[in-house]
């Protein structure tokens, strides 16, 4: 036994050096140890047997050192690929980014704003037209309302917050003026800040179809949704004029989902002036802002 577990040892010793066949070599070793055990203690052949046991333990450990160098080789290769993967995703969205920041600079030359006076319950009101053959995704607009020096004297942003305008359409926003009084000012200027991302996904502005009624308490509207995926949110504004001047600005909204060809249902109030009381009205628009397919 002690001649078998010394041929063994070596043989699993040199094919533990053989690329490929290498794990195998574990098995002529682990064989030889026994037998080398084995013929040691029934002390026979006992120079072969602590040759072979000795051969085959430097084996056993070769192999052991080698497995597990080879799983933290693979392993780290693996974070490696995770890295590189992760760091070519975030080029990539980075550069989506730029492109997407670089066309919303595009897109806002063709956006103009248009200051339409101040209501009867102090709002200042003002329209945004969108030139562009697309449709835009509208952070806010910024009112800088400046003095007859042309100094800096407030900044406010639009009471309506991330909406939408379709391809050569307007809407109408507004500066709320509650504990305002905007007629001391005798300029201002307009920032228009632009969605980072367009989110087609996340909100629609197109192929809505527009229905209104004065029902002679409230504009009563509804909003058909001819898109072919569900919204759980529309925001419409209404804005009052009495003749050519704006005398009111009354924001509405349809909190329901309401399915691909389905109608939401919204009712908006008539303007009141700084006191709550009534404001007369001889025509009215109604503008819509967007829905959401998401909460």
């Amino acid at each position: 036994m002690g001649i078998a577990s010394l041929v063994l040892s070596i043989v699993s010793l040199v094919l533990g050096f053989v690329p490929i066949v290498w794990l195998i070599a574990i098995i002529p070793a682990i064989v030889g140890l026994i037998l080398g055990i084995i013929s040691l203690v029934k002390k026979k052949q006992k120079g072969q047997s602590i040759a072979g046991i000795v051969i085959s333990v430097i084996t056993i450990i070769l192999l052991i050192f080698t497995f597990v160098n080879l799983f933290k080789t693979i392993g780290d290769l693996g974070e490696t690929f995770k890295d590189s993967f992760s760091s070519s995703e975030e080029i990539i969205l980075n550069n989506d980014f730029l492109d997407e920041k670089d066309n919303n600079e595009k897109l806002k030359e063709n956006v103009a704003v248009e200051g339409l006076g101040i209501t009867a319950s102090g709002d200042f009101a003002f329209k945004i037209t969108n030139n562009n053959s697309e449709p835009v995704y509208i952070d806010t607009v910024n009112v800088v309302f400046k003095d007859a020096e042309g100094n800096f004297a407030l900044k406010e942003n639009g009471f309506v917050s991330y909406f939408a305008i379709p391809a050569n359409t307007e809407v109408v926003n507004y500066v709320w003026g509650y504990g305002q009084d905007f007629s001391q000012y005798a300029n201002y200027e307009f920032e228009v800040q632009m969605s980072d991302f367009k989110s087609d996904e996340n909100m629609l502005c197109d192929n809505f179809e527009i229905t209104s009624n004065d029902t002679g308490k409230q504009i009563a509207v509804e909003i058909k949704n001819n898109n072919d995926q569900a919204v759980r949110s529309m925001d419409i504004v209404v804005a009052y004029y009495q003749g050519d001047k704006i005398v009111g600005c009354e924001t509405g909204d349809a909190y329901e989902e309401t399915s691909a060809g389905g109608t939401a249902y919204a009712n908006v109030d008539y303007p009141k002036d700084s006191k709550y009381q009534d404001v007369a009205f001889d025509k009215y628009e109604v503008y819509f802002l967007g829905a959401d397919t998401d909460y």
